[in-house]
């Protein structure tokens, strides 16, 4: 059971990253810092994604146990 409430909370931060790296997309430049951190956020979700069950949606997560 907790480790369903912390995919849930997992999701949840990844999807406010994804929500957080849209608008970095759309800027003509990025400070050092923007760039670093879209870098991390990046390199974080793909390794995610390479990861046993890493391709599953966000909605896996938040619909589960319901």
């Amino acid at each position: 059971m907790a480790y369903g409430h912390a995919e849930r909370t997992l999701a949840a931060i990844r999807l406010l990253e994804t929500q957080t790296a849209e608008p970095l997309y759309s800027l003509p430049w990025l400070d050092g810092e923007q760039a670093s951190w879209l870098k991390e956020a990046v390199e974080a979700r793909s390794r995610t994604m390479n990861a046993p069950g890493g391709g599953q949606q966000v909605g896996d997560y938040l619909d589960a146990d319901r």
